[in-house]
């Protein structure tokens, strides 16, 4: 699940509104040069804009650029969403052809667009689905259950005449989808909201993802606590 988190948060950090790079387009933390860091505020220096973070026995410094997005979470139920909202749902297409939900996040207004379209998340044979895309309608069956029903634009239609994969920032091309998409109970629903360096106190935890490209660990991504709600893993 932590992969899971990490693709639907990383639009929100790297991506404007209305781009066409999708979640899964960052590279993962393994990959070389970024290190993903995971552990608790011991301090924040706004002059130099530098985090220290306290994770397992050691501490962390990482600097954190100018036009870094600093985001946190809050929790939703299926029964807060409504039409109209655009949210990214990792999902798991069942024997059945229907996409589970396995973990979905709402974003704000201001990155509306952002990764929008449906792609397979790491290998396809897994047949783990990324959509982002607007709510069309939603079937509540139960405050945290039901079902999603989402259209998103694409690249061009699939073997199946699904279609598929990023949105053409030419608005005339591509295809248009449709999705159902069914929530279980139990399944995390997240807002991503945009907060700001006030957030940074000692004590807050923290989920970040940081290059070390120029010798020093710098910020790409962060996520951190806010009232009680800990950045999803």
């Amino acid at each position: 699940m932590r992969l899971v988190a990490l693709a639907l948060v990383s639009a929100v950090l790297v991506s404007g509104a209305g781009t066409q790079t999708p979640p899964l387009s960052v590279p993962s933390a393994t990959a070389p040069g970024l290190q993903r860091i995971h552990g608790t505020i011991s301090a924040y220096d706004p002059v130099l804009r530098s985090l220290s973070i306290a994770s397992g026995k050691s501490t962390v410094q990482v600097t954190l650029p100018q036009d870094l997005r600093i985001v946190y979470n809050q929790r939703r139920k299926v029964a807060d969403l409504k039409q109209g909202d655009y949210i990214g749902t990792a999902a798991l297409k069942a024997a059945d052809g229907k996409l589970h939900a396995q973990q979905i996040a709402v974003f704000p207004d201001s990155l509306r667009g952002t990764g929008e379209g449906q792609y397979a998340m790491g290998d396809p044979a897994s047949n783990r689905i990324m959509t982002n895309a607007t709510i069309a309608a939603v079937t509540a069956s139960a405050p945290n259950s039901g079902i999603l029903g989402v259209n998103y634009r694409g690249d061009a239609p699939g073997a199946d005449g699904t279609c598929t994969g990023h949105a053409n920032s030419d608005s005339a091309a591509g295809c248009s989808g449709h999705a159902d998409i069914v929530v279980a109970p139990g399944v995390p629903i997240i807002a991503l909201m945009l907060g700001d360096e006030s957030l940074l106190i000692p004590g807050a935890a923290v989920s970040l993802v940081a290059s070390s490209g120029s010798g020093s660990l710098e910020a790409t991504r962060l996520t951190v606590e806010k009232d009680g709600v800990k950045p999803v893993l």
